[in-house]
């Protein structure tokens, strides 16, 4: 198959398919398309294939070296930040604060609010301010602000810095999403995002485990609880990312000002992304708000997230049923919810190196969904402590939805990055609001504790909408794609009409 002359810097032409992207090379000056190896296949599973070019591969390294250390570790220390409420909670801050009834819900609910009332602000700030300089400003307040949790009074206190938390962490996995959506082709997004999203697995294991050796090793220390010296050691981690975030981070190929890439690099970034359509950012007006406001994606994508993100909740409760069996330790308690994170983690990475190597987005999808539902049906029914225990575990499986979703989000957008952007901040807005209220009522610690069998009855039900959207995402992908192939055929065949004519 012949392909098309190479593009000029900044040349826009229509994007490739991504079978095309994943099923064939480059073969040299020719321009020829030639079938990929079995070792190159291979090779495109285990990373980003071996058809590349040495430069390109170079080229992509640096990428992943700054944009990739830096929203990896920043994402690490947001979970760890705002995820060591539960290690606190269970290990002493409900006794020290006298936190009663619903209390422990609430804890999540002012964060959410929070994380609503900054995430529509963000999004216009971020569209105004470089996100070299907003993204990690907003890191360097929120590391302050978890050295506050240490000195915290009371319960009130905590949920006034809990809301704060929230508004400042509204920005970055949305910035971070918008930003990968601007530098990696569809062969690379899934299993970064991926990583990415890993780090909340990394997070809440680490959590876990600095809280039991901080339990057992400085509890009193000067006089303050371990709970308390929690806060301040994650308050010198997290510290680090925003610096190292002033440096790394590129805003997005057409107006970077990254002190660590040379001009030519930048033209390759350029033409990488011209070669998928990945179009330059232009001004929102009115008009481009309506188009993205009645087309499907906004919708489809909101209520796949709205979904997961209520099916994915039973984690955060993990550690209050092991509480009320009154059968482990505090460090126990801190210690088994690490497993269920590390077989997230796994799982999460396992499905996005598949996604992108096996070039299967839905596909894969249907793995976590079918999971999920199997694990909500365990937790509730709860046959016994055992095969509760493997609910649980069973429910962190279906955490790695989330990347791949947001790959195929991407890749079904490629062309319009504002599209991209206001699809992926409504989703998340969204599926925090949900989770803002629904926890509440049917997840309440003061009624349903331990078993929480209404919660996770209804949750098993919106499991079944969960694996529904999949489908549903499909069925407009592929009418949109119906409709620009019939588009272009008729274009061409237009323009052979024409030249009949002229002829």
């Amino acid at each position: 198959m012949a392909a098309a002359p190479p593009l000029a810097i900044g040349e826009t032409a229509k994007a490739p398919s991504v079978s095309i992207v994943h099923e064939s090379k480059s073969d040299g000056p020719s321009g020829t398309y030639t079938p990929r190896t079995r070792w190159e296949k291979v090779q495109e599973v285990i990373w980003d294939g071996g058809h590349r070019t040495p430069e390109e591969r170079k080229l992509v390294q640096r990428l992943d070296i700054h944009v990739m250390s830096w929203a990896t570790f920043g994402y690490f220390v947001r979970l760890l930040d705002s995820g060591n409420i539960t290690n606190a909670y269970v290990s002493g801050m409900k006794e020290d604060l006298h936190f009663h009834g619903n209390q422990y819900n609430l804890l999540t609910t002012f964060f959410t609010c929070g994380y609503l009332v900054g995430q529509i602000p963000s999004q216009f700030l971020l569209t105004r301010i470089r996100p070299s300089v907003y993204l990690p400003t907003v890191e360097l307040l929120w590391s302050i602000l978890t050295f506050c949790f240490a000195a915290v009074p009371n319960v009130k206190t905590v949920f006034a810095l809990r809301f704060l938390l929230g508004m400042l962490e509204s920005p970055f996995a949305v910035g971070v999403l918008t930003l990968m959506g601007s530098w990696y082709t569809p062969r690379e997004l899934s299993k970064r995002i991926a990583i990415f999203y890993s780090a909340s697995y990394a997070a809440s294991m680490f959590s876990g485990y600095l809280q039991a050796a901080i339990y057992k090793g400085m509890n009193g220390t000067a006089g303050l609880a371990g709970w308390r010296w929690l806060f301040i050691f994650c308050g010198i981690i997290s510290i680090w990312g925003p610096l190292w975030g002033y440096y790394a981070i590129p805003d997005n190929p057409y107006t970077t000002k990254a002190r660590w890439m040379p001009k030519e690099e930048l033209d390759m970034h350029m033409a990488r992304m011209s070669k998928i359509d990945r179009r330059k950012p232009v001004p929102l007006t009115w008009k481009k708000i309506k188009a993205i406001v009645t087309h499907w994606p906004l919708y489809v994508f909101t209520f796949a997230l709205i979904c997961h993100c209520v099916v994915t909740q039973p984690l955060n409760y993990f550690a209050v049923w092991l509480k009320s069996l009154d059968r482990f330790s505090v460090y126990q308690i801190n210690l088994f919810p690490t497993a269920a994170q590390a077989t997230g983690l796994v799982f999460t990475l396992t499905y996005g190196w598949l996604a992108d190597g096996l070039n299967k987005r839905w596909q894969i999808l249907i793995v976590p969904a079918t999971f999920n539902f199997i694990g909500m049906v365990i937790v509730a029914s709860y046959p016994n402590y055992g095969a509760t225990f493997f609910g649980y575990l069973l429910n962190a499986t279906s955490w790695g939805f989330w990347p791949v979703l947001y790959a195929w989000a991407i890749e079904l957008m490629h062309k319009d990055m504002e599209e991209r952007a206001i699809v992926i901040g409504v989703a998340q807005t969204f599926g925090q609001a949900f989770i803002a209220w629904v926890p509440v009522l049917i997840l309440n610690v003061g009624k349903y504790a331990p078993r929480f069998h209404l919660g996770f009855s209804v949750m098993s039900g919106i499991s079944v909408l969960e694996f529904s959207s999949i489908f549903l995402i499909r069925y407009f992908a592929n009418g949109e794609a119906a409709k620009e192939r019939a588009g272009e055929d008729a274009g061409v065949s237009g323009a052979g009409d024409q030249k009949d004519i002229v002829g």
